[in-house]
């Protein structure tokens, strides 16, 4: 059974032209794999996944010959523990293997106990963050509904209005929440100027004032205006909003 060091690196970029030369030099001095001991080169930096959960993950897949080394298996492997991310396999010469990964950034909690990460993308770790704010839809809108929440975002947060959450239903309507647990009910289309009349119209008239302040929803499917209805518990909660930024 072969030893299994483990040694840290810089990230490097080696210029195609060495690269090639020291390939060709490696390739004509090729010599049967016997040695008994393997060095895994790491690179990046997990805060979830220890250096020594990756080298056990990696022991088994260093036990063949250095040109047998399954890469893209180990790869996959890696790629099963939810919070690592920017995954690179590759053999480094004479005997070794380089791996570098990266944490994913949880940017917003996915249904009951997912999480969304900065490019859209679900995954389920075993404990999830304090702090967020909640996003849901079908999975694989998940890019869409966090690209929606951060267009949303920008228009109120000139008014100093945050959104706890937003949902894509099955219907393809829209349904967001403010942290002062005040619905808006957006339906299908239009949301951003939807949105802005919300602003201009509620958020900047004292006016509405009085008709916002206990209600429960705000229907903004209307072309010329929008309805008010219901009643809500008041909530004082800036939730996620520094983990969105």
């Amino acid at each position: 059974m072969k030893a299994l060091t483990i040694r840290h690196l810089r990230d490097v970029t080696i210029g195609a032209g060495l690269l090639f030369g020291v390939a060709a030099c490696t390739w004509q001095g090729l010599k049967p794999d016997t040695g008994d001991s393997r060095t895994l080169y790491l690179s990046g930096h997990s805060s979830h996944v220890s250096d020594s959960r990756i080298a056990k993950i990696a022991a088994p897949f260093l036990k063949a010959s250095y040109f047998d080394i399954d890469l893209a298996g180990l790869a996959g492997r890696l790629s099963e523990e939810p919070w690592l991310t920017d995954i690179e396999v590759a053999r480094r010469f004479p005997g070794g293997v380089s791996v570098h990964v990266a944490d994913r950034k949880p940017v917003a909690y996915w249904g009951p106990d997912q999480l969304v990460d900065a490019q859209g993308h679900v995954f389920k770790p075993r404990t999830r963050p304090d702090g967020l704010v909640s996003l849901n839809g079908p999975e694989t809108q998940s890019e869409k509904v966090y690209a929606q929440y951060r267009a949303l975002s920008g228009i109120l947060a000139h008014q100093r209005a945050y959104l706890s959450s937003l949902t894509l239903d099955t219907s393809g309507d829209w349904r967001a929440r403010l942290d002062n647990g005040l619905e808006l009910r957006l339906g299908r289309e239009q949301m951003a100027e939807r949105m802005q009349r919300f602003v201009q119209f509620a958020l900047n008239r004292s006016a509405a004032d009085g008709a916002l302040a206990d209600a429960g929803y705000v229907d903004l499917r209307y072309s010329d205006g929008f309805a008010v209805g219901g009643t809500r518990t008041k909530t004082a909660s800036r939730r996620g909003q520094e983990s969105m930024g």
